[in-house]
């Protein structure tokens, strides 16, 4: 069933909305042309700014609810029974994650909420029968009286802000920004009540929507989370949102069984930003604040809204989670909100001289429930003391519970338990809420150009579908779909929605049309018209800030196929997915037809509903939506807004074509050289900067076992490693990696194409914040995968072991420390990989490569480091390697060693493999094993000059060393080689008479062409050089341990390096005729 379309007071045409919105300002005394633009260079610093509000200049509303004095008489008798303790457990809000059994009623906690891609008992997949049955058991718990407290029910909040998006196989609408262009307040009062019977599905009543913000910086993140640039419109949906979510306030629908708690956000002035920058600073008027930010809470509050949620963002750097004036006198006195105020994550720790454990000041600012998602029982601990000391007076705290407890009156919390309040389950996903959805994709749809009428595209032609987008569904679907960003999904997480291409492909069909897909363009049919998808990847909150609003700046990947159908005569008509309006004159131009698509959600089929022609040619719908945000002629055009100046958008306000719009070709020839166009030349790249940057996705892995991150979290299946996001500056912008006994894993980002780093190779840069929690039994290594064979390690655990517990630290790396001769970093396949092992937690945020930069972190010099003598440092060998050598050094002391065997692992184990052959063959000869597992050429250096060999004179030494150089980075031989001459030249100085019996280096890997077999092979092809027959002898055993083709079994070196204890005695019998000799036993 269609929903109507309610026309709005604005009209239609750009010229008359432009008109209603003069009048507005002129009521409140603020002329258009008074209206400051943000990118004034002259607007004032937060600290120029000292006054306060004036209340009378902001409107009055009516509490449409008037005063019950049976729900007042209610809240009396419960908060006359409630303990200072009960009342501010119920001003804590705690996410679903941080809490243990029993939390609920031995804290007296009032909320819980479930953060994006935060789902039931950690499940991946959860059932609907896994939400109902912890809201269930988390309102038992609440209810419990059984320790004489007051029962209290539990209300759970959740982000249900395109339908219930956190959920599988929900039906997810189009973002805000697509219903903004639809102009249909009917379809959004529907899409709210669809919106409330699905959360009210799973047990939960609670939602943080509608988002009310006016967007008046496209740069911002949250664009699309804003029903439009103008005030009107916002006004608008604002109050339809909130009918349709919780009902008519006047009517015996509202709250009622199948509706939710809305909450109007974020207040106030969230999309006002300087420059567009989530969680910023608004610096304009007062008067502008309330013309334009807060037009949406006024509408919102005569609709009964019952809760508003504040924002991250300042005013003139005023916080708005501490700001009292706004929060009480404005929003609750003077506009009558008799709901309660809600922070949003962890905002209050923004607010000066707070944390996220502690802030009176945004309790007495009338912050009503503070969202504290991990840190809430340190909270309630210090606002409770807080209370005891008088910095909160006890006046406030009753009126904050007060204001909660009368939201959950009036929601029936109180009478059951959510599972027997609860829609069926059938609902979530329901032809009905698709068909929904499907007509708000078509009526979101803004046809920008149409030359040469192509669409609607006969479904008899022959269509090729171009982009990877079209069978995308999380990329249609945006930020806040299954996950808080949108990303980490595929197609599996969206049971029963369709991709565009389906709803292509499903169209075509019907009318027995040819239809093929090709994700770059390429074709063995020419098409009749190519359908090319493209567009942003999902992002939410500030992950979506941007500099400038061209799409693919530089890479252009898009525009490369769009050019290369439009060069072959092929009809192009685009698809653009978005967040917000974008500058793509250049694909415009390589496009006959535009179609601004937004962020349709799980329905994709709404968009071949009107791109489609039926059978006979005729359309089957019209496109009818018009621009809710004005698109920008120009890269840096963020800023533009009607009513402001200057105005010289592209497309105007309320701009849209339909297939019965007459308007003249818009052609090829628009601008594509202008200011702002990115060159190319890039001095900065970033992949982590508060979210993982695209393309770039984050991997866990340790042998077969692979995790993506997803959401919030990825954990490989045997649980050894962890890798979620945390809070550094703001919500969820850093990466915390756990591991524990582990012995090698990687934290990889990994892209879609070889990067280009040959820029960067000369003077550039990594630089990353790092905060240590515990490295004390763990190693980390920085790795970049370089191309074939080319994996580069630099080891920082040693550095980064002495900032433990010292906060947050910038680590600063030469890329010269990746780059070996007549290399450039052309093709870089795995641009950052952090391996680690042991057990350890680090934190990670701001992940960068820049052309320049001060390094402040040395790294080994490859051409030298097998020549420095440096310790074993790594963290599997903290704990014995240093005793070991002290051993070694005792031990010579003592005198009488004939023979030492010098090496690595495959020395050291005869202790452990086989040290009856060693007895049989050493024990009579005073033996000494100098062995130490993992060691390179540098460190049997360190150990030599460092005692091991001091003041003894043994007939013989025998060294084997090397293939860790080889096998740890892959070393070129000719360095390993200098190394081993080192040894050799040390053993010559401090034990003069001694002979030294140098191995060439044991086969490791199973084929002779495999890469480390062949660099070892290099390395005893020099080494033996080296041999005089006087001091120094060479012996290659080699062949006694691989077969006639070389080849290295498992049955002699089960790893393919160390040997087993049969192999150990053939080595000890095919070194034994030159040993006797070199012992003199002969």
């Amino acid at each position: 069933m269609n929903v109507s379309t309610t026309q709005f007071s604005m009209g239609i045409f750009p010229l008359q909305r432009m008109q209603m919105f003069m009048v507005l300002l002129l009521v409140l005394g603020l002329t258009a042309c008074e209206l400051p633009s943000q990118r004034d260079a002259a607007a004032p610093a937060p600290e120029q700014q000292t006054q306060g509000v004036d209340v009378a200049a902001w409107p009055q509303v009516a509490n449409p609810f008037g005063y019950d004095a049976d729900l007042e008489q209610r809240i009396d008798a419960l908060l006359a029974k409630m303990s200072i303790e009960e009342k501010v457990g119920q001003m804590m809000q705690a996410e679903i994650k941080s809490l243990a059994p029993g939390d609920i009623k031995k804290y007296h906690l009032g909320s819980v909420l479930n953060g994006g891609g935060s789902w039931p008992y950690r499940k991946d997949h959860p059932e609907i029968s896994d939400w109902l049955q912890l809201a269930d058991s988390l309102y038992e718990e609440s209810m419990d009286t059984s320790d004489g407290r007051v029962a209290i029910p539990i209300m759970w909040g959740t982000d249900a802000v395109h339908g219930h998006n956190n959920v599988i196989g929900a039906t997810l609408f189009p973002h805000n920004i697509g219903l903004g262009a639809t102009r249909n307040l009917e379809l959004v009062t529907a899409i709210g009540a669809a919106t409330a019977k699905a959360v009210r599905a799973t047990g939960i009543e609670w939602t943080f929507a509608p988002t009310v913000a006016v967007a008046r910086n496209d740069a911002w993140g949250r664009t699309y989370e804003s029903y439009s640039e103008s005030p009107e419109l916002v006004a608008q949906f604002s109050a339809a949102m909130v009918r349709g979510l919780q009902g008519d306030v006047q009517g015996d629908d509202f709250l009622a069984s199948d509706r939710v708690i809305a909450t109007a956000k974020h207040y106030l002035g969230d999309g006002g930003t300087w420059r567009g920058d989530d969680q910023g600073d608004v610096r304009i008027p007062e008067q502008e604040l309330i013309a334009i930010h807060n037009a949406g809470y006024p509408p919102a509050i005569k609709a009964g809204v019952q809760t508003v949620m504040a924002s991250f963002n300042s005013w003139y750097g005023q916080k708005m989670h501490g700001n009292q004036d706004l929060l009480t006198v404005v929003l609750k006195e003077r506009m009558g909100l008799d709901g309660f105020v809600v922070g949003d994550w962890n905002g209050h720790a923004q607010v000066k001289g707070c944390s996220k454990r502690s802030c009176a000041q945004a309790i007495n600012a009338g912050i009503d429930m503070v969202m504290v998602p991990d840190d809430w029982r340190a909270m309630l601990h210090n606002t409770l003391a807080q209370v005891d000391s008088g910095e909160i007076p006890v006046s406030r705290i009753e009126d904050a519970v007060r204001r909660i407890l009368r939201v959950k009156l009036r929601a029936g919390l109180f009478d059951t338990k959510p599972s027997e309040r609860a829609p069926a389950a059938e609902v979530i996903g329901s032809a009905a809420h698709r068909a929904l959805a499907r007509q708000a994709v078509r009526e979101s749809l803004v046809l920008l150009k149409n030359d040469r009428r192509v669409l609607p595209i006969s479904p008899q032609q022959r269509i090729l579908v171009v982009g990877k987008a079209a069978q995308d569904i999380a990329q249609q679907s945006g930020g806040w779909s299954v996950t808080w960003q949108g990303t980490g999904n595929t197609n599996a997480r969206f049971p029963g929605a369709t991709s565009i291409f389906e709803g292509i492909a499903a169209a075509v069909a019907e009318a027995g049309g040819t239809l093929s897909y090709s994700d770059n363009g390429d074709y063995d049919t020419k098409p009749d018209v190519a359908i090319v998808v493209f567009g942003e990847t999902p992002y939410a909150e500030g992950r979506g800030d941007r500099d400038s609003l061209e799409f693919q700046p530089g890479s252009k990947r898009a525009l490369k196929k769009l050019q290369k159908l439009q060069a072959q005569g092929i009809p192009v008509v685009s698809l653009f997915l978005s967040g917000r309006p974008m500058w793509v004159n250049p694909e415009l131009n390589a496009s006959d037809a535009f179609v601004a698509a937004w962020l349709p959600g799980s329905e994709g089929a709404g968009i071949a509903d009107v791109i489609i022609a039926k059978g006979n040619g005729e359309p089957r719908y019209n496109f009818t939506g018009r621009l809710a945000f004005s698109w920008p002629a120009k890269p840096l055009d963020m800023q533009l807004n009607i009513a402001e100046s200057p105005y010289q958008p592209l497309f105007p306000l309320g701009y849209g074509l339909g297939y019965d719009t007459s308007s003249k070709a818009l052609g090829n020839q628009l601008e594509e050289a202008v200011a702002g166009v990115a060159t190319g030349d890039v001095s900065q790249l970033d992949f982590y900067v508060g979210r993982a940057m695209q393309p770039w996705n984050l991997f866990l892995i340790s042998g077969e076992q692979r995790d993506m991150l997803s959401g919030a979290q990825a954990t490989l299946s045997d649980g050894s490693m962890q890798l979620t996001t945390v809070d550094k500056e703001v919500q969820e912008d850093a990466l915390k990696l756990r591991w524990h006994d582990l012995q090698s894993g990687k934290l990889v980002f990994y892209g879609d194409q070889p990067l280009n780093l040959a820029a960067f190779a000369e003077r550039g840069t990594l630089a990353f914040d790092i905060q240590v929690k515990d490295l004390s039994k763990g190693g980390m290594e920085l790795a970049m995968s370089c191309g074939e064979d080319c994996f580069r390690k630099v080891p920082i655990d040693v550095t980064l072991r002495n900032t433990a517990k010292s906060g947050w630290q910038n680590i600063t790396l030469a890329l010269q420390c990746f780059v070996r001769d007549n290399e450039n970093l052309a093709a870089v396949q795995l641009p950052f990989v952090l391996e680690v092992g042991g057990s350890g937690e680090v934190e990670l945020a701001n992940i960068r490569f820049h052309r320049g930069g001060k390094p402040n972190t040395e790294c080994p010099d490859y051409r030298r480091v097998a020549v420095t003598p440096a310790k074993l440092e790594k963290f599997w060998a903290l704990d014995w390697w240093q005793p070991r050598h002290q051993q070694l050094v005792e031990r010579v002391k003592q005198g009488d060693v004939d023979l030492i065997m010098i090496g690595d692992s495959i020395t050291h184990w005869w202790e452990r493999f086989a040290p009856q052959v060693w007895e049989e063959y050493y024990g009579h000869r005073n033996a000494v094993n100098m062995g130490f597992a993992g060691d390179r050429t540098e460190n049997v250096l360190w150990r030599l000059q460092n005692g091991e060999i001091d003041n003894i004179n043994p007939k013989v030494a025998v060294l084997l060393i090397g293939t860790n150089n080889t096998g740890h980075r892959l070393q070129a031989a000719q360095y390993t080689v200098a190394g081993i001459r080192k040894i050799l030249d040390t053993l010559r100085n401090k034990l003069p008479g001694t002979k030294v019996l140098l191995l060439a280096i044991f086969p490791r890997e199973a084929s002779p062409q495999a890469p480390m077999r062949l660099i070892n092979e290099q390395i005893n092809t020099q080494i033996a050089k080296f041999a005089d027959n006087k001091h120094i002898y060479f012996l290659n055993i080699n062949e006694q341990f691989v077969d006639q083709q070389g080849v290295l079994s498992p049955s002699v070196a089960p790893d393919l390096l160390h040997l087993n204890e049969a192999s150990y005695r053939r080595w000890a019998e095919a070194m034994e005729p030159l040993l006797q000799q070199l012992m003199g036993e002969n």
